[in-house]
């Protein structure tokens, strides 16, 4: 993560612990209410251990980029998976 971690809110930090631990963040397109009110109608999740990762603190990490995207999405500038910063 950044140097400056005491910056981010506490569930974001607990969050991004799973990813600095080597999990991949998926995102999922969904029309489930999470998805709609709270991430842009996306549901996230991390690989392989498919265990789900909040919303907002999926949305805050790739906004403030504590994540990078992996560039495997349909479209050009899109991705479906994200990996920690290193």
């Amino acid at each position: 993560m950044t140097a400056n971690s005491e910056k981010h809110p506490h569930y974001v930090l607990r969050a991004m612990k799973r990813l600095s631990a080597g999990q991949v963040l998926v995102r999922q397109t969904s029309q489930a209410d999470e998805a709609v009110i709270k991430g842009d109608g996306h549901l996230y999740f991390t690989h392989p251990d498919g265990k789900p990762f909040g919303t907002a603190s999926a949305v805050y990490c790739i906004k403030n980029h504590l994540v990078e995207p992996v560039g495997d999405g349909l479209f050009a500038d899109d991705s479906q998976t994200y990996r920690a910063l290193q």
